[in-house]
């Protein structure tokens, strides 16, 4: 049952890690073609090419007067990942706004998390290891409010899933879930968990679902 309800953590990370570009001004390149309302060349439909990115931020130069910031992406592919797994300080942080506390676990596994020394930034590169842990930490900080919130004392339903796994993702996401984000969570607390017999745990393992999705672990 543990590894059903894992299969869909990832399932549920994966519908949020490809989400939309960031908000530039952009127009979809195309035969030589550029549409700013995203439809390509006309009469042709949606076009299939790629998101361009206008610099207007400053350019900095080295040693050796070598540009800085020649590396920068100007463009990427339609629907491309941009997203970026949040620090080790800044998760640390967030499971505090968010849950209230830091789990205990989160600290135990502070290299799996890329954390760097005092005056260093490493960055973090997602695997199967960081999301795994990931999820048992959020589990540890799901099962910590699921004790503590009454209304997570009797088993989930259909209804109450979906309330409280919408009102959770809004706020461990900071926007809006799309349904089918709702229904995998859901999905978890009402049908991969049903034969646990402790409802506070059906709940933490819905509730660390949300946590271990890209819309808390990345930016």
């Amino acid at each position: 049952m543990k590894l059903r309800a894992t299969v869909s953590i990832l399932v549920l990370a994966g519908l949020f890690a490809c989400g939309k570009p960031p908000k530039h001004n952009v127009g979809i390149v195309r035969g030589g073609e550029t549409s700013a309302d995203g439809t390509g060349e006309e009469g042709k439909g949606p076009g299939k090419g790629m998101l361009t990115c206008t610099n207007s931020g400053r350019t900095y130069k080295g040693f050796g007067n070598v540009e800085l910031t020649a590396a920068r992406l100007t463009e990427i592919p339609m629907e491309g990942d941009r997203f970026r797994i949040k620090p080790f300080d800044a998760l640390k942080s967030d499971y505090q706004r968010v849950m209230g506390s830091i789990p205990k676990s989160l600290d135990a596994n502070a290299a799996t998390f890329a954390a760097a020394p005092e005056r260093w930034y490493s960055e973090p590169v997602a695997s199967a290891v960081t999301l795994f842990t990931t999820y048992r930490v959020s589990y540890e900080a799901a099962l910590t409010l699921a004790g503590t919130d009454a209304k997570y004392a009797s088993a989930p339903t259909q209804d109450s899933a979906k309330a409280a796994c919408d009102s959770f993702a809004r706020q461990v996401w900071n926007k809006v879930p799309t349904s089918e984000q709702v229904a995998s969570c859901v999905k978890i607390a009402v049908v991969d968990t049903a034969a646990e017999s402790d409802p506070k745990s059906r709940w933490a393992y819905a509730l660390a679902s949300v946590l271990s999705a890209t819309g808390f672990v990345a930016y």
